[in-house]
This record gives C-alpha cells, sequence and structure tokens, in this order.
C-alpha cells in the first residue's frame, strides 16, 4: 500500500556542514529537555515542498529542540512551482523535463530544510502539484486533486498508525489560501485520522491509533491586516510583495482572531525558521528584499505561529500557548 512513499531518513543528510551542526544542537537541546518533560509525537500534512517551513517551521523546530518526534508528510513534488533561481531557466507548465528537474531541485531543498529544522521522519506522497485554482493542471490525471481518496488515505493511515502521533497539524477547509492541493491536503488528512482509529478500516495498514488533537493552521485576520498593510508600503517604495502576484486574494486570507486556540511563540527559533525556507532557494531567490525586510521584522510582525484545535479527546484550554498541553 504504501510502495509509492519516499522517505528521507535525517540521518543521512548530516554533513559536514552547517546542518550538521544545527542538527547536534537540536540534539543536545532534545535531550536536555527530554530529562524534564514528556515526549510526544507530532505529525504535520503540507502539500508541497517548503510549506513546512513557512506555516509550521517554528512549532516543528521548537518540538525537536523539546524532544519530541516530529513526523512531516509532504504529499506533492511541487513540480509546478515558479522558478526563482537567477542562474536557473525552467519552465515546468510547458516542458515536461523541466517538471521533472524542478521536482528533484525541491526534493533537495526540502532534505535541507528538514534537517535545520530537526525534523525527526519524512514522507513525500510523490504526487503531481495540481497547480493554482483555475489551472488547466487540475484536469492532469497524476494531479493530486485528482487522486484517488482511499488510495492517499491508505498511505497516511499507514503513516498514522506506524507512528501513532498525539498531534496532528494540517490546513484549514480552504487551505489558506484556496489553494487546491492545500484543500486537498486537508480533506484527506482529516479522514485519515478517523480511519486509523477503526480496526475495520484499511486493516493491512497496522493496529489502530487514535490521535489525540487535530490542528488546522490558521492565520488571524489582524495578523493578515497588519501583514498587506506592510506590503503597501513595501510596493509603493518598489519592492515586489506577494499583493503582485494574480492569485493573490486578501478576501480569502485569515480566520477571526476569537476562533484561534492555540498561539506558539516562535521568536526563540526565527533563524532556524527562516534558515529553513531560504533553503527553498527555487521558491524564495527573486524576493530578496522583500523577504530581508520581513526577516527583520517578524520578531514583531510574526512573533507567532497559530493555530484552531478541530478535534481533541478533551476542551482545550484557551488562550493555548502548548500544542501538547492536556495529554
Amino acid at each position: 500500500m504504501c510502495d509509492t512513499i519516499i522517505t528521507i531518513p535525517q540521518d543521512r543528510l548530516r554533513g559536514r556542514s552547517v546542518r550538521e551542526r544545527t542538527l547536534a544542537m537540536v540534539r543536545g537541546l532534545a535531550h536536555e529537555g527530554s530529562m524534564m518533560r514528556q515526549i510526544y509525537t507530532l505529525m504535520a500534512v503540507h502539500a508541497h515542498p517548503d510549506d513546512e517551513s513557512s506555516n509550521t517551521g517554528g512549532l516543528l523546530r521548537l518540538a525537536a529542540e523539546q524532544g519530541h518526534t516530529t513526523i512531516l508528510v509532504t504529499c506533492t513534488n511541487g513540480d509546478l512551482g515558479e522558478v526563482h533561481i537567477p542562474d536557473v531557466r525552467l519552465n515546468p507548465r510547458q516542458d515536461p523535463a523541466d517538471r521533472q528537474r524542478l521536482a528533484r531541485i525541491r526534493q533537495e531543498e526540502l532534505a535541507k530544510a528538514t534537517a535545520i529544522l530537526g525534523i525527526t521522519k519524512v514522507y513525500l506522497l510523490g504526487y503531481h502539484d495540481s497547480g493554482m485554482a483555475g489551472w488547466d493542471s487540475n484536469q492532469d490525471r497524476q494531479a493530486f486533486v485528482q487522486a484517488h481518496h482511499d488510495d492517499i488515505i491508505g498511505q497516511l493511515v499507514h503513516i498514522i498508525r506506524r507512528h501513532r502521533p498525539d498531534v496532528v497539524v494540517t490546513y484549514d477547509a480552504n487551505g489558506g489560501y484556496g489553494h487546491p492541493d492545500h484543500m486537498m491536503a486537508h480533506r484527506v488528512t482529516v479522514a485519515s485520522v478517523d480511519a486509523a482509529a477503526v480496526a475495520e478500516r484499511f486493516p493491512e495498514g497496522g493496529a489502530p491509533w487514535q490521535v489525540r488533537k487535530v490542528y488546522d493552521i490558521v492565520w488571524p485576520r489582524s495578523f493578515v491586516r497588519r501583514a498587506i498593510q506592510v506590503m503597501h508600503v513595501l510596493e509603493f517604495f518598489g519592492l515586489p510583495t506577494p499583493l503582485r502576484e494574480p492569485h493573490f486574494d486578501p478576501e480569502t486570507l485569515g480566520c477571526p482572531d476569537e476562533l484561534i486556540t492555540t498561539r506558539i511563540d516562535v521568536r526563540s527559533v526565527l533563524r532556524a525558521k527562516w534558515a529553513a525556507l531560504c533553503a527553498h532557494r527555487s521558491q524564495m531567490g527573486r524576493k530578496g528584499r522583500f523577504v530581508w525586510f520581513f526577516q527583520l521584522v517578524s520578531r514583531w510582525l510574526w512573533p507567532y505561529e497559530t493555530f484552531r484545535c478541530v478535534q481533541g479527546v478533551m476542551p482545550v484550554q484557551q488562550p493555548e500557548s502548548d500544542i501538547f498541553a492536556g495529554l
């Protein structure tokens, strides 16, 4: 059932470089923290390489430093992402060979980013990127959004039952901003969590397991408003921002602040989060000055990663500052 899954063993990612020193530091912090706290398993399900860093990079790095096991599932190979590497010319939407090359580049970038974040185990399901909403690629037979739900759910159930996560994190029903792959990841993750707890569902996937808490990744509307104001200032000074992207629709962004249950303070790991995000060079290359500015102000503008608990074995005690609280 899981033959299509590619895994990246993290022990093979340790080079004689900054990444090796980073992992050694994370392991040291994890050992120190594990002497004082209960150890849990966190599983994050994302659509593309780089989503793990932009949406949950702080949470994943913090969990690793605290000694928790972190599992990442990346559903697609991101082979329709835009290419922003100055010395690389690829047109993945038109050239199948370029699409394959971009998939390889993004897998290498994911390996670097997950090493920085100290992620324990990475699974790549290997589906093709569906592209943005409305693209012809949405209809491709190999696109993630066209995959049979039970095929994906069966793979996720196997991973859940193997690693027995206490907490699972993925997108909300709108996928954050309406991306088809994000929305698909939400649907199959929710269905997989339910199926993993039922012995009769996918019995070949292992013994049933009940995930104790499930979270949606959400952005508070107050943050979205601040970010858009800052981007308008940057645009005034001629710096490119996501406001210029054709798919950017501020009306689809953000969750009412009062619905957010959990705010994780990630200021202590912001440097690692940005390093992981910038490891995805194919996606971040051309945004140089924009990214530099947000790195500079993120400690004040973006001090938290925010979530909404949508399923749990017990009510969340709000406001929650620890995703493992109550376990």
